[in-house]
């Protein structure tokens, strides 16, 4: 009878000796390794909700996207609404991070918000290989029914109404734009015509062309700039 009992740090089975456990060592799972798999998962994630929208897409679909187990998939996310929910934030951060890199380099206001719009217009449909702001539209599609898909776009909104707001107000300063300019309606009226924009490329289909839409924006920032030489306009009288 072949019997298995332990001493110490060994074990003897059928009068064989062998090491209780594995010796080697177990390797370790590094914040480093852990925020790559996470970042895999999400960046899969966007192309799947991008790909077949918020109700189309299954975690399932995520698991084959990336290669990883669904185990994986659930140590990090509860669920497809809270991966929908980073996979968006994702796109506005990523979009953020470009844009302070190429701003960098610009000299005037002007040269600032020609980048920042020329950067919306270019990711609009793919950016760095990934899905591009079209993804976006899953989430306005579930805004309504979903709560924290909702803060989640109006974080989004904020956090670019932010940015286009500290350009505009820059530009106020170094004088190359008006002192009575409204700042944050300009900013906010800015990000909403960019993502009419957006929604006229889905509309436009096949037929969308990205230079029609760049040249739709820079129209409008062309008539802002030429604002900086004249006098505060008078208030138009509401009916």
């Amino acid at each position: 009878m072949v019997t298995l009992a332990q001493d110490g740090e060994w074990q003897y089975i059928a009068g064989t000796t062998i090491p209780c456990g594995d010796p080697s060592p177990v390797p370790r799972i590094t914040p480093d390794r852990e925020a790559a798999v996470r970042d895999r998962i999400i960046r899969a994630a966007l192309d799947v909700f991008a790909e077949k929208g918020y109700r189309g897409a299954t975690i399932a679909d995520v698991v084959r996207r990336s290669g990883l187990s669904v185990g994986a998939i659930y140590t990090h996310f509860s669920g497809k609404e809270e991966l929908f929910l980073h996979s968006c934030d994702h796109v506005s951060a990523r979009g953020l991070e470009a844009l302070a890199t190429r701003l960098a380099s610009a000299a005037t206001t002007a040269e600032r918000l020609r980048l920042s719009i020329s950067l919306y217009v270019e990711s609009i449909d793919e950016f760095e290989g990934e899905a591009g702001q079209v993804a976006l539209l899953a989430a306005w599609a579930e805004s309504e029914a979903e709560p924290g898909v909702r803060e989640m776009l109006v974080r989004r909104r904020e956090r670019l109404v932010g940015a286009a707001h500290m350009l505009i107000q820059d530009g106020v300063t170094q004088g190359e734009l008006p002192a009575w300019l409204d700042v944050d309606g300009i900013a906010r009226a800015f990000l909403a015509m960019l993502d009419g924009l957006l929604l006229q490329r889905v509309e436009a289909g096949e037929a969308y062309r990205p230079t029609d839409t760049l040249r739709r924006a820079t129209a409008m920032l062309d008539v802002l700039l030429a604002a900086a030489a004249t006098d505060r306009p008078e208030p138009v009288a509401s009916a």
